[in-house]
């Protein structure tokens, strides 16, 4: 499994954002190996941390071919101030307490 951190710090947003966003967010929905996402918030900032969860690196990659996302990173100093995107492969999981649907790997 693999997760992507995206961190973000919030510019503005506009119409064309949230459509764009919310048809890569269907994108990556209908694409077979996407297993949810989790958001968080900072309390002291505006700062959002979202954690993409992927079965494989190959419907990762397959997702990141969609040409709504490739549009959408070519123009991310539009509507954000700062971002960072880390990818990591997970090689275990645990878990204890959080409930049956705390987690997209539940």
């Amino acid at each position: 499994m693999y997760l992507v951190t995206f961190r973000l710090a919030p510019g503005e947003y506009d119409t064309e954002f949230h459509q764009l966003n919310d048809a890569i967010q269907a994108t990556a929905e209908d694409t077979e190996g996407y297993l949810g996402k989790q958001t968080w918030h900072a309390p002291d900032s505006e700062e959002v941390l979202v954690v993409y969860y992927w079965e494989s690196l190959d419907a990762l990659e397959s997702f990141g071919a969609d040409a709504d996302h490739k549009r959408a990173k070519q123009r991310w100093t539009e509507w954000y101030d700062a971002y960072e995107v880390t990818v990591t492969e997970v090689v275990e999981t645990y878990e204890s307490g959080f409930g049956d649907d705390a987690s997209p790997l539940v």
